[in-house]
């Protein structure tokens, strides 16, 4: 029952990330499945965790989302370090005004949670 339980919980796990990544890029499930070639049921048996998908679809979300295929799979351990990295590579995403937005905006709401403190 051990494995059951892990398998599902790989399941939603990456469920979860399928959907972030879907919803970062701005597709509705029915677009991603038209992408992938699939019925936009099977995206979201994906999302919801009551489906694994194939390897080679595994693959080809990657390939779709544009990132690693293991970052689909990785758990956040909640570490600065790993939070850092995550932000990272969003920021990798924006050009160089969006880049300076992002970094004036998350130093005012540190500065303004700081003096709540």
């Amino acid at each position: 029952m051990a494995t059951a339980n892990r398998i599902q919980a790989v399941a939603n796990r990456l469920g979860k990330a399928i959907a972030r990544e879907r919803m970062a890029r701005e597709l509705t499930q029915e677009q991603l499945a038209e992408l992938l070639g699939v019925e936009q049921e099977t995206i979201s048996r994906f999302e919801r965790g009551s489906t694994l998908p194939p390897l080679p679809r595994l693959i080809q979300l990657a390939d779709v989302f544009n990132v690693p295929l293991e970052s689909l799979l990785r758990t956040t351990t909640g570490r600065p370090a790993d939070e850092a990295v995550d932000i990272s590579k969003m920021l990798a995403k924006l050009d160089g005004d969006g880049r300076d937005f992002v970094r004036r905006w998350v130093t005012e709401m540190c500065e303004k949670l700081a003096r709540k403190r």
